[in-house]
């Protein structure tokens, strides 16, 4: 009963492939704002009236957190359920993830300064709107 019960760990793989697409999704989109916010500058450095020149910049930022938070579960969600099977030693400490408890504390602290950020660029927003 147990060996069965544990063949549905591998279902958790379809968790971890779809956080991984959205990670990669996310990442894909900051780094169009990025390419946006830095071709607005360009534009600014010329004499080119640019709304919001920084803006993108801000923004790619707000993208790319989110991608880590879903990174950071894939990641996380692999390795407790699923196993991983190299060396810890391979892995940046932060992402040593021991048990379910370190994978919540880390995507907490994640969200609360994707939040933060996402706040200020909702500030910036709202001050040159």
């Amino acid at each position: 009963m147990l060996t069965k019960l544990l063949r549905l760990r591998y279902l958790y793989a379809i968790a971890v492939v779809f956080t991984l697409i959205n990670s990669i999704i996310f990442l894909l989109v900051g780094a169009r704002h990025s390419v946006d916010g830095w071709a607005r500058l360009y534009r600014q450095l010329l004499g080119e009236e640019v709304p919001n020149p920084r803006l993108p910049l801000l923004e790619s930022l707000d993208w790319f957190l989110i991608a880590l938070v879903f990174l950071i579960f894939s990641l996380g969600i692999a390795k407790i359920f699923i196993g991983y099977e190299g060396s810890p030693e391979a892995l940046p400490e932060w992402l040593r993830i021991r048990d379910f408890k370190e994978l919540k504390v880390l995507l907490w602290e994640t969200i609360l300064v994707t939040m933060v950020v996402w706040c200020m660029s909702a500030v910036a927003r709202s001050l040159n709107a």
